[in-house]
């Protein structure tokens, strides 16, 4: 783990970049005021630390770090939760209490914080629907759906997709993650959780999703895990959003860290 020093370090350089501050000029004792940065220039890096340091700063509580140290210790006490992620694990839901966790995790990401109506997924006894729940240590913390929609043309059609007459197409829906446990790379633990358990297993050729369309470029998605984005933007039940295709079988099979990941069952068929 970066010490403080390390941190200061680096945060002085993008500071010096962000505002145009000599870096010798800028020490723990800084404020955001002795330093000439205004509401705008504080979100914008809020943003350029966020990248950096792959952290989450709410708007929130980057308005209460009012100096250069302050922020120093923020990041510190985030990276070190970051690091924290021995006790995660994965599991294939088969029982109305993981299924209650997971409605839970969804209704707190989609209603409470996002403000969406979203439509619940049928359960785990039904066929060609597979759910997947993220813990840390007994806390369930996110979730990931995948669904068979081969036959389904309707729905294809309705996002204007197109796949071969011969091709298997899976669907990963309604992916939601607690808000402390972002940008953690839980993300792409259950993205490839997914691909070695549910997409290979079961041999899907094509594996889709919707994702906001603002963020369409900037994902994970996009530029490292090999989806494509679809060209017109979709009205959805989560707002406005593209669809984002991969390839399934061109991939390569994906390792999964087993210090940091750990499928408790099979997931049912």
């Amino acid at each position: 783990m970066e010490s403080k020093q390390e941190l200061l370090t680096q945060l002085q350089q993008i500071i010096s970049e962000q505002l145009g501050v000599q870096k010798e000029e800028i020490t723990a004792g800084s404020t955001w005021i002795q330093l000439g940065a205004d509401s705008l220039d504080r979100l914008e890096m809020s943003l350029a630390v966020e990248e950096a340091f792959h952290v989450d700063i709410p708007h929130s509580v980057g308005e209460r770090l009012n100096s250069v140290g302050e922020t120093v210790d923020h990041l510190s006490a985030r990276i070190a939760a970051q690091k924290d992620a021995t006790n995660v694990r994965i599991e294939a839901v088969t029982t109305n209490q993981q299924w209650a966790e997971m409605a839970k995790i969804r209704t707190q990401v989609f209603t409470i914080e996002y403000g969406f109506s979203f439509r619940p997924l049928a359960g785990p006894a039904k066929p060609g629907v597979w759910h997947l729940l993220v813990r840390q240590n007994f806390d369930a913390i996110g979730t990931l759906s995948v669904i068979d929609t081969t036959v389904d043309r309707r729905l294809h059609r309705r996002y204007q997709l197109s796949f071969g007459a011969k091709e298997r197409v899976a669907r990963y829906a309604q992916l939601a993650l607690l808000r402390p446990y972002r940008k953690r790379g839980i993300f792409e633990m259950l993205m490839k959780a997914a691909q070695n358990t549910i997409i290979r297993p079961n041999g899907f050729t094509v594996g889709w999703l919707l994702y906001p369309a603002a963020h369409v470029h900037s994902s994970m998605l996009t530029q490292q895990l090999g989806f494509s984005a679809g060209t017109p933007v979709l009205a959805t039940e989560f707002g406005s959003c593209r669809a984002l295709i991969r390839r399934e079988s061109s991939l390569q099979t994906v390792t999964v860290n087993e210090e940091f990941l750990h499928i408790v069952e099979t997931c049912p068929i």
